[in-house]
């Protein structure tokens, strides 16, 4: 026959028993408190330390962009400003027979006779062409320098090469003339569609100035 558990049992049992079931009663509590109450909160303390670190670390680098954001507009507004000046001396497609016929037109304002003036082909670069002319000037030595001068102080880049100086062929008779041939060569911006296209080692693709030639045939 079962015994029945009361608390006036317990208090019947002697002093031994007793301090053995108070103690069991409190480990009992002890492990509930422990897998109940404690193992949660302390998972969720250590979790939300992780997301208070990123946190920290996020605020901390945040305000380092704040402190420098003022240095990193004046630095993207000298960048831009940069850029636009630059873009500014590279004209488009169709600037360029205009810029081509000032310069041709430099020269006869110098006091030069243009003997040859040929644009040669273009050769792209990247997200620019170089666009070569071969020049031929006669004239005297000051009319020549104000050529170059007023050459170089167009708001276009345009560089001066190979350039061969030598004496007119007038005859018996002494000559001031001077024989003037040089390459000129200005710069062009290239729209997206007009770049090279680069193949799979980065480089421009073989077959893209066959296809050219052979579109303009058609």
């Amino acid at each position: 026959m079962a015994m029945e558990i009361n608390l006036d049992t317990i208090l019947a049992l002697d002093r031994t028993k007793k301090i053995l079931i108070l103690a069991g009663v409190l480990v009992l509590l002890s492990a509930l408190y422990v897998w109940l109450l404690f193992l949660p909160a302390h998972k969720k303390v250590a979790r939300l330390d992780a997301e208070l670190s990123k946190l920290l670390v996020k605020k901390a680098e945040q305000e380092a962009i704040a402190a420098n954001l003022a240095a990193f507009k004046r630095e993207y507004l000298q960048l831009d400003l940069s850029l636009k000046q630059a873009m500014a001396q590279l004209p488009d497609k169709k600037e360029i027979p205009s810029l081509l016929e000032n310069i041709s037109n430099l020269g006869r304002e110098s006091g030069l006779e243009v003997a040859l003036f040929k644009p040669g082909a273009q050769k792209p670069r990247d997200f620019y062409a170089e666009v070569p002319v071969d020049i031929k000037l006669v004239g005297t030595f000051h009319n020549l320098l104000t050529f170059f001068f007023k050459v170089g102080n167009l708001p276009r880049i345009v560089n001066i090469s190979d350039l061969s100086v030598n004496k007119a062929k007038a005859g018996s008779v002494p000559s001031s003339l001077l024989d003037t041939a040089c390459k000129a060569t200005t710069y062009k911006f290239l729209e997206e569609s007009e770049r090279p296209q680069p193949g799979k080692d980065g480089k421009p693709a073989k077959g893209s100035k066959r296809k050219s030639r052979r579109s303009r045939r058609r």
